[in-house]
């Protein structure tokens, strides 16, 4: 079924291959920003630790601090507008998107990494603790400044937290750059602060590797490949949403919408039904 949808979007949808191509004849304007085409595999677990993989094709739009990642199968999308401290998902299939200011998405994010603390505070000394330790490690919290290092070994690079915890480990084209993309995704939360001055050391576009991060209430391991990098006019349409979407909370990150219970319809008492297994009256015998 979902296929079916995909079909109907991308006749619904230009193609993502044509945005801010010059038509024949037209002068192709200057690039102001990077066009990367990669393939994902992203594995992300929840703060319950429910765990959700996918595997895709994504273009990411880079223009300075703001991004788009598109999914080119389904059009699902992550904006960053860090010029508007924006954050925007949106599911064009079911029709939703969920809109939040960096305030706002930090704010969500305190509170649902301070439930965690809390549930930790109740059971010291347990198996269960260690658990919670582990989630609230998994989202970058820890009790100090960690200690960050950057490795590079030829076009390899590795950022690691704390001398074990591998937060970054990519090959990098130094030919190609790409400022904005990851410094987005800091800006938006995923990496903690001290992770984030080590990503701009990094030296050229991450063409291959994985990245653990954190967005929204999900711990995320993403394991990408670049497959095209190239200069690109984008505009800021590139940044908009499809039409018709309805803003709907995001599930695992707000809270549901309340459900409008509806009055039942008033009930007029009748005994008609009491009435069926009574013998019919007597007629008068009159003569």
């Amino acid at each position: 079924m979902k296929l079916v949808l995909a079909a109907l979007l991308a006749l619904a949808l230009p193609s993502f291959a044509t945005w801010g191509a010059a038509s024949e004849g037209e002068q192709e304007p200057a690039a102001n920003g990077v066009a990367i085409e990669r393939t994902v595999k992203r594995t992300s677990i929840d703060w319950l630790g429910r765990v959700q993989e996918i595997q895709r094709k994504e273009l990411v739009l880079v223009r300075g601090g703001d991004v788009a990642i598109i999914d080119l199968t389904f059009g699902e999308r992550l904006i960053i507008r860090s010029s508007q401290k924006k954050i925007v998902r949106a599911d064009p299939l079911a029709r939703e998107y969920a809109e939040f200011t960096f305030e706002q998405a930090a704010a969500l994010r305190k509170a649902g990494l301070d439930e965690i603390r809390a549930a930790k505070a109740r059971v010291p000394g347990t198996d269960d603790e260690k658990e919670l330790d582990a989630v609230l490690t998994g989202f970058e919290q820890y009790p100090s400044e960690p200690q960050v290092e950057l490795k590079s070994n030829g076009a390899q690079r590795e950022i690691i937290v704390n001398n074990d915890r591998v937060r970054v480990s990519v090959q990098v084209d130094d030919k190609v750059s790409a400022p904005g993309w990851l410094e987005a995704l800091s800006a938006a939360g995923a990496f903690h602060p001290a992770v984030a001055g080590k990503l701009k050391e990094l030296g050229g576009l991450p063409s291959k590797g994985t990245l653990r991060y954190a967005m929204f209430l999900d711990r995320v391991v993403e394991q990408f490949e670049v497959t095209s990098a190239r200069p690109r006019e984008i505009a800021d349409a590139d940044f908009e949403l499809p039409k018709g979407l309805v803003r709907a909370p995001l599930k695992g990150f707000e809270k549901p919408a309340p459900r409008a219970v509806s009055k039942p319809p008033s009930l007029k008492q009748s005994f008609k039904e009491d009435d069926a297994d009574k013998p019919p009256p007597l007629k008068d015998d009159k003569k």
